[in-house]
């Protein structure tokens, strides 16, 4: 029985103690109840269930029913209920739910008691903090208690083996770090608090260095619809960002993670659990009730300073929080490790007067990610070079780029290094495009096709220099008439924006000859070869 997006994630982890079943005929139904019920169906569809209207659920007799959240309308089903939270425990306070200050949402006698009877025959519990946070809520329901661990935490551990392959299907390259993002819903969490932060976090990580994934809570897709979140993130998905679908399996993101910023939700306390890194960057405080685990782990965390460079954050937090003990802390809301589904087996099939089967079954394995994201990648960078010179007379060029799409989130930098705009012709902002000293287009074309553009481009705007893909090499040319072409010839392959923002540093340096360069881009390191093209081989 579900009645928010939120339940449908916890549910599946459960449903895997007794879904391999065959004696077991599972139904789902929707109480239409809340108000982040919303499109509820449209996941249940694609998993292909058997879904029954709530006024026919009442009419029938079940040997179990369970629901990963707590209200009185669960007495209306006929048949054992199995309550359980469906997130790192029971938390926060919601008073016109609980209709006590001191209760947690789940836990109360308004949502237990129906006509004064306990309506749940089973109350999931996954630490021992729980079973003293009901005691205090509710004496009379503890003889319903049990100890069910957390089946989505248990699945995350037997996952970490497949971290590698997460991190390739979300397109993070070796030597790159992910930054995790999450936000839960309401005024205080991350979003709610700063709705800007996504935009500042990538505007303040050099793009070949990091990638940025962002987990919002089903409740904020729901109450404000995909189309008004895809526009909140418009400029960030511009700038490279990587969001995870609200029907995916999100917990496969916390284990891609590096570092992890979020506030007092859920996927916080998992990814600090996990061993990330942690930010705090919501003002939680006020919606936990006393007691809870998860008012520990935000009082523990270390905050988020706004007045503060995030990548100096972001860099300090992942050198210290091994020391900081938070992560001990989150593991308190994960009680009985690794033995959720042989707890919720044994308790289940109890309810059910049925024989287990012989095996316990084993956490699943996750399906690739439902992301989005910006397949033509970011498109305009304001890149900042530096040039050295090494003792065989190497000259390196290392290239830093920030997205351009939010310069307006850049933090001034005490750096001589201006920089420079650089712009796929791709980009769709006009502006960026007529303000750009460096133009590229990234599309491989014929040789008199690229000139020919090249040419047209130094003339008619006000960028220096064009460059444009032919085959394996970049056609170069600028303004004052100079044109080679680069190849690589050692080291990795680099993109053809960060090879154009090098060599414009080298045609823009007094005294630097064009006929080798490497340059390094994040952690990227590629030797070129320049060669001079005569004019009269390429006039239009």
């Amino acid at each position: 029985m579900l009645r928010t997006r939120t339940d449908l994630s916890r549910v599946l982890d459960v449903l895997r103690a007794i879904d391999g079943d065959d004696r077991l005929a599972i139904f789902w139904t929707v109480n239409e109840g809340s108000q982040f019920g919303g499109k509820l169906r449209d996941p249940l569809a694609l998993l292909d269930v058997r879904l029954i209207d709530w006024e026919i659920a009442r009419t029938m007799e079940f040997n179990l029913v369970i629901a990963a959240h707590t209200d009185d309308a669960l007495g209306e089903l006929l048949g054992p209920v199995a309550t359980m939270a469906h997130g790192t425990g029971y938390n926060r306070r919601v008073l016109y739910r609980t209709l006590d200050l001191d209760a947690p949402v789940g836990l109360s006698t308004a949502e237990l008691v129906r006509d004064g009877v306990i309506v749940a025959a089973a109350i999931g519990l996954s630490c021992e903090s729980q079973v003293e946070q009901l005691s205090r809520a509710n004496p009379s329901a503890m003889p319903f208690a049990f100890q069910m661990g957390d089946p989505t935490w248990d699945r995350m551990l037997a996952n970490l083996g497949s971290r590698d392959l997460i991190r390739h299907r979300l397109g993070v390259t070796p030597g790159q770090k992910l930054v995790g993002i999450s936000s839960t819903w309401g005024h205080d969490s991350t979003i709610g608090y700063d709705p800007r932060l996504v935009n500042r976090v990538l505007a303040a990580l050099p793009h070949d260095e990091y990638r940025v994934v962002l987990i919002l809570h089903p409740n904020v897709w729901t109450l404000h619809s995909g189309f008004s979140v895809r526009g909140l993130l418009s400029a960030a998905s511009e700038a490279g960002l990587i969001t995870v679908m609200p029907t995916s399996d999100w917990p496969a993101a916390l284990i891609a993670t590096d570092a992890f910023i979020g506030d007092h939700g859920s996927v916080s306390v998992y990814a600090a659990a996990l061993g990330r890194p942690f930010l705090f960057a919501g003002r939680g405080d006020d919606e936990l009730v006393k007691g809870s685990t998860t008012l520990d782990f935000v009082r523990a965390a270390r905050p988020l300073d706004p007045a503060v460079d995030l990548r100096d954050q972001i860099v300090d937090v992942m050198a210290t929080y091994a020391a900081s003990g938070v992560t001990e802390v989150a593991r308190q809301a994960m009680g009985n490790s690794g033995e959720s589904l042989r707890l919720l087996q044994a308790r289940f099939y109890e309810l059910m007067a049925l024989d287990p089967p012989a095996q316990v079954p084993h956490p699943r394995r996750y399906a690739p990610l439902e992301v989005e994201r910006d397949e033509r990648g970011v498109t305009s960078f304001l890149s900042r070079m530096s040039l050295t010179i090494g003792p065989d007379c190497a000259v390196t060029v290392s290239v830093e780029r920030h997205p351009a799409a939010l310069a307006e989130h850049h933090r001034p930098v005490d750096d001589d290094r201006a920089p420079v705009l650089v712009v796929d012709e791709h980009e769709s902002n006009r502006d960026l495009r007529n303000t750009a000293e460096v133009r590229v287009r990234s599309d491989d074309n014929d040789a008199d096709t690229v000139w020919a553009w090249i040419a047209g481009t130094v003339r008619d705007s006000q960028c220096f220099l064009a460059a444009g893909v032919h085959g394996s090499r970049l056609l170069v040319g600028t303004r004052l008439g100079g044109r080679w072409e680069v190849r690589r010839t050692a080291g990795a392959p680099v993109d053809s924006a960060a090879v154009a923002a090098a060599v414009y540093h080298l045609a823009v340096e007094p005294g630097c000859v064009m006929t080798a360069l490497e340059v390094q881009v994040g952690g990227a390191c590629s030797t070129l070869a320049i060669t001079q093209v005569s004019a009269d081989a390429h006039s239009p």
